[in-house]
C-alpha cells in the first residue's frame, strides 16, 4: 500500500535509542525500567542480572502527568515506546504488590529459551511487571514478554496469553535433547533410561515440567 511505512519491533526500539543522546540513554537504562520488576526465580536464586542487546530502560514524558495523560500529550511517542516493549509506568510498582510466577510459566518461559524463541541468557530477562495503555491500570497488570527479547512476538504481550498462544513444541525440544546427547555420545538406549530416570516417564509422556527437569540436568553433564 502506498505510503504506508511498516515499522518493526526492533525499529521501534532502535528509534526509541536514537531519539536520545548517549548519556540520557545510560542513564535511563541503567537507573530505572524493567529491571525494578523482574520476577523471582522459583527453584533457585537469581545470578546477577547478565547485560543484553537491550537493557532496561523507562521513557517517561515527566511526574507531572498521570500515566493516562501522559499517553495522551505525548501520544505517538510513547505508543512508539509500548510498542519497542522500553515504555513502563509501573517499573517502579513495591515489590510486595507483583504476583510470582507460576511454576508452569517459568517452566515454559526456559524452554522457550532453550528452543531459541527468546534472545536472552537468563529467561526472567525478558520479563516485565506492567499493564496495558493507556491507562495503566495496576488493577490489570500481570507479567508481559518484552517483544524485542523474542523471535515471535511485535508488541508486548501478557505471559499467560502467549502460552496459551504458541504451546512448546516438543518436537523443537527433543532436538536439544538430542544435540546435548550427542555431545556425550550416548546411544538411544542410554538416552531413554535417562529420561525414564529423571522423569519416570517414557519420551512419549512427557510434559513441560519433564522437559524442563530432563534439560537441567543434561546442562549439568
Amino acid at each position: 500500500m502506498i505510503g504506508v511505512e511498516i515499522i518493526t519491533k526492533r525499529d521501534c526500539y532502535w528509534r526509541i535509542v536514537a531519539s536520545l543522546d548517549s548519556r540520557q540513554f545510560l542513564e535511563k537504562t541503567m537507573s530505572r525500567g524493567f529491571g525494578a520488576t523482574k520476577p523471582k526465580r522459583r527453584t533457585k536464586k537469581i545470578p546477577a542480572s547478565q547485560a543484553s542487546k537491550v537493557r532496561q530502560c523507562d521513557v517517561e514524558a515527566g511526574s507531572r502527568f498521570s500515566p493516562e495523560e501522559d499517553w495522551k500529550v505525548n501520544c505517538e511517542k510513547q505508543a512508539l515506546a509500548w510498542y519497542a516493549g522500553v515504555y513502563n509506568p509501573l517499573a517502579e510498582i513495591e515489590p510486595e504488590r507483583i504476583r510470582e510466577i507460576e511454576a508452569d510459566e517459568e517452566e515454559w518461559l526456559f524452554l522457550a529459551r532453550m528452543i531459541g524463541w527468546l534472545e536472552v541468557d537468563d529467561e526472567l530477562d525478558a520479563l516485565y511487571f506492567t499493564a496495558p495503555p493507556p491507562s495503566f491500570d495496576e488493577i490489570q497488570a500481570d507479567w508481559y514478554l518484552r517483544p524485542v527479547l523474542t523471535t515471535f512476538l511485535e508488541e508486548p504481550t501478557p505471559l499467560k496469553d502467549v502460552m496459551a498462544d504458541h504451546p512448546i513444541p516438543h518436537q523443537l525440544v527433543d532436538q536439544v535433547i538430542a544435540h546435548h546427547t550427542k555431545r556425550l555420545k550416548w546411544k538411544p538406549e542410554r538416552v531413554a533410561t535417562f529420561i525414564q530416570d529423571v522423569s519416570g516417564k517414557t519420551e512419549t509422556d512427557l510434559l513441560n515440567e519433564d522437559y524442563a527437569a530432563i534439560l537441567l540436568e543434561l546442562q549439568h553433564l
